[in-house]
């Protein structure tokens, strides 16, 4: 999961053309870490990697939060980080196949967080 969302960033910069605002780029920063130590998890089986994907989970989480309140109104005009150069954070930019993109990052990041959760389950027999 956390490697189809990294490689879902190059295909809406690239193939839909769309350039990502701040709050993407800390999004990114939270995601393309848990693609990678995930992954090494699996291949080297370590059974308590799911922790690392919780902690960055948690935080990218936190991060599409405040982006998808940004993005709904939710958070006032006043406190929004998104007002310098770039990209709106809350244009229909923001929009992919009408799907907003915090809204991806929020469940990418809230389902990668719970999977990681679950591998830390002992089983007992």
């Amino acid at each position: 999961l956390a490697l189809a969302a990294s490689l879902a960033v190059p295909f809406i910069g690239e193939v839909l053309g769309q350039t990502p605002c701040v709050r993407c780029w800390f999004q990114r920063a939270f995601m393309f870490p848990l693609a990678i130590i995930l992954g090494l998890g699996l291949w080297w089986r370590d059974p308590r990697a799911g922790r690392y994907g919780i902690v960055l989970a948690l935080g990218g989480g936190a991060v599409a939060l405040w982006h998808m309140g940004l993005y709904a109104g939710l958070v006032p005009e006043r406190i929004q980080p998104c007002t310098a150069a770039g990209p709106s954070c809350t244009d229909d930019n923001q929009l992919v196949f009408g799907i907003p993109i915090p809204l991806m990052a929020l469940a990418a990041f809230a389902l990668v967080g719970a999977l990681s959760a679950l591998s830390l389950k002992e089983t007992r027999t």
